[in-house]
Order: C-alpha cells, then sequence, then structure tokens
C-alpha cells in the first residue's frame, strides 16, 4: 500500500512539474504531421498566445507528403484553459485542455462546430504536441475527455 501511495504522489508531482512547463511551452506556432483524414491528407497549422486564445488551420492535400495543397482549408478560432495535470494508465503526465470553439469556417462559409467545448488532454513529449486520443469529436464535444494520449499524431513548435 505505501508503494502505491509513493507512487501514485510520485505521478502527480511529475504530472504537476509537467504541468508548469506545459503554461510557457504551449505558446507559440505548432505544424502538424501530414495525416490521412477522409481520403484526403491534411496539416494542421495551430498557435497558442498566452492570453488563452488559439487559432488552428486544417490545410488539406491530394498527397500524402503534404505538397500538393487543394483550394480547401478550416479555420477554427477560439479560447482554451489549461486545467488539472493527470497522471495517465500508462504512466504518463498530460493535463486537461478546454477549447471554447468561437468560429469555423472554410473560406466565407461558417462550419457547424462554432459554440462547442471540447474537452481533451495535451501533452509536450520530446518537443512534440500531443493531443488526447479521442474515439471522436462527438466523444469530447459531449465532455468525455480521452485517458490516454495519441503519441502517432503530433505537431513541433515552428
Amino acid at each position: 500500500m505505501n508503494r502505491f501511495l509513493v507512487t501514485l504522489a510520485s505521478a502527480f508531482v511529475a504530472a504537476g512539474a509537467h504541468a508548469g512547463r506545459l503554461d510557457q511551452q504551449l505558446v507559440g506556432k505548432w505544424l502538424s504531421q501530414c495525416k490521412a483524414a477522409s481520403g484526403k491528407y491534411v496539416r494542421i497549422a495551430s498557435e497558442f498566445n498566452d492570453a488563452g486564445e488559439y487559432r488552428a488551420r486544417s490545410r488539406f492535400y491530394l498527397d500524402p507528403q503534404c505538397t500538393d495543397a487543394m483550394n480547401m482549408d478550416m479555420v477554427s478560432t477560439g479560447r482554451y484553459r489549461l486545467g488539472e495535470p493527470l497522471a495517465l494508465d500508462d504512466g504518463r503526465a498530460a493535463r486537461e485542455i478546454d477549447i471554447d470553439v468561437v468560429e469555423m469556417r472554410s473560406g466565407q462559409m461558417q462550419l457547424p462546430g462554432a459554440g462547442r467545448q471540447i474537452h481533451q488532454i495535451i501533452a509536450i513529449i520530446d518537443g512534440r504536441l500531443v493531443f488526447g486520443d479521442a474515439p471522436g469529436v462527438q466523444a469530447v464535444t459531449g465532455g468525455e475527455r480521452p485517458r490516454k494520449l495519441n503519441l502517432q499524431f503530433y505537431s513541433h513548435k515552428q
């Protein structure tokens, strides 16, 4: 029992230390890997500022190297709040993040999604920005916060 409590306390101390660094590390511009999405490919450029605002632009491509851009972007803007540190089931540290989507558009067209709140988790591991592995947007907008990180899809700071 004592070994369990020591392990648990160590995980929360590590998560708390990571959480403090995350505040400063998150601020800036990030660019994701190229990822297959709906028969095409997508790369996400995101920016977080220290006033709690974010902007994300998803640009779609025809090729898996994300060099042949389509004439299609989605832009999302809003606010984010970092919450409590978490010790995940696999022993990794993450932090809660809530995202309030204020605007979602493609060109001049407004898209569904404005007004939604996304409940996610976030971590920066070896310079990679990683979000939670969510089963779908309906889960995270419905209040289900992921319990593991999606280590297969990440962004690098620009």
